[in-house]
């Protein structure tokens, strides 16, 4: 809010006037991409009002020149300058009212360069990097020059951002980036060396990406056994290296030479599976791994062994059952080992005397349950009669 006052010998006068102000934007990057050509990049201004457009200053010293940019661009290229000239650049914020200014940065048109930088990915590990050296303006061009060529992980397609970053030193306009982590993208700029061993400006980055290659392990494996099922379950691998397009599980009894069989992968692209109709008390191996585009990776493996038809009974310490009155609940409170479960049921059947029982289900395992029988011998009751009945608890 802006006041403007007025005053004469007779009388005072003033008024408010609401001006709408643009912040200013971040400059954050200017590069001669060719003799004649740089690019501007800058950031959106974090506050003030609507920005309406850019508007891009630029000066040899003698013209001044503008030209404009839509609000929703953050960078613009500049062609036609004059080669070997020193030029400023800034950027404006426009808005409704009153635009903000960002600073102003210096180029000089007179040093070495690496232009055109071009990059393309070899395989999973190594990219190949080619550019063209723009000699100096100067009278006397350094004839003896060298490169380097700086590469940062900047974005991993599949995983977390790989801290990775690395210098190479070459003599030609051409290099080769080794070891580097697959299916990643690198940002890629070049500088020239002079004799001297001072580094000129760095080339506009340039981003490329390695190729997929097999995964690596999955990670940890851990399975929940039953009679005759195996439930298996895993951590996706910590380097995919591309994009996992299904996982594979093998098995095979470990007494056994025959050869392992496999769950169809085509499908399995969620990490569990349950595997069921195993033998009872049999030990088996399991096998799990990962594919990608280009093939699968080596495999995690875990021994697992089923249960046996009368362990789960043995594992019972302590079994109490309640009887509360007629026809009221009955609480059974069972210790396995160090757990203790209390489990609340009906008591459904008169006079009748429960009994805890264990029996073979083969959905579920070993069934816990409660068995009803007379409690007495002379009891008429058709109930009583007839043969045992069960609530069962699983």
């Amino acid at each position: 809010m802006y006041v403007c006052f007025a005053s004469n010998g007779v009388f005072n006068a003033s008024d408010v006037v609401s001006l709408k102000v643009a912040g200013c934007p971040d400059l954050l990057l200017v590069v001669q991409t060719s003799a004649t050509s740089v690019i501007v990049e800058w950031s959106q201004p974090s506050g003030g009002a609507t920005v309406t457009g850019y508007v891009v200053h630029y000066s040899d010293g003698v013209n001044n020149m503008t030209e404009r940019v839509p609000a929703s661009f953050t960078s613009h290229s500049i062609t036609n300058l004059t080669r070997c000239s020193d030029y400023t650049f800034s950027v404006e914020a426009a808005s409704e009212h009153i635009s903000g200014l960002s600073r102003t940065v210096e180029l000089s048109g007179t040093s070495e360069l690496s232009v055109n930088v071009t990059a393309e990915a070899v395989s999973s590990t190594v990219i190949s990097v080619q550019w063209d050296h723009l000699r100096a303006c100067s009278p006397v061009s350094h004839l003896s020059v060298k490169f380097s060529v700086k590469y940062t992980a900047v974005f991993s397609a599949v995983s977390e951002v790989i801290n990775q970053t690395g210098e190479l030193i070459v003599t030609s306009t051409e290099a080769m980036l080794t070891g580097l982590t697959p299916y990643t993208n690198y940002s890629i700029t070049v500088a020239v060396v002079n004799e001297m061993g001072n580094v000129g400006p760095y080339s506009y980055p340039t981003t490329n990406r390695t190729l997929e290659d097999v995964p690596g392990p999955v990670g940890a494996v851990t399975a929940s056994p039953s009679l005759s099922q195996v439930t298996l379950t895993w951590e996706p691998p910590l380097m995919p290296n591309g994009i996992i397009i299904a996982y594979e599980v093998s098995y095979r009894q470990t007494a056994s030479s025959e050869p392992e069989t496999r769950v169809n992968s085509s499908a399995l692209a969620t990490n569990f599976t349950t595997e069921s109709n195993l033998e009872e008390a049999t030990e088996f191996i399991f096998s799990v791994r990962a594919y990608t585009r280009v093939g699968p990776g080596n495999a995690s493996s875990l021994t697992v062994a089923t249960l046996a038809a009368d362990s789960i009974p043995t594992l019972i310490k302590t079994a109490a059952i309640f009887g509360i009155g007629s026809g009221a609940a009955l609480i059974g409170i069972i210790t396995f080992g160090i757990s203790i479960a209390c489990i609340v049921f009906k008591r459904s059947h008169r006079r009748a005397r429960p009994r805890l029982y264990t029996e073979d289900n083969p959905a579920y395992g070993v069934t816990l349950g409660v068995r009803y029988k007379p409690s007495r011998k002379t009891d008429s009751s058709p109930t009583h009669t007839q043969e045992p009945v069960y609530d069962t608890i699983r």
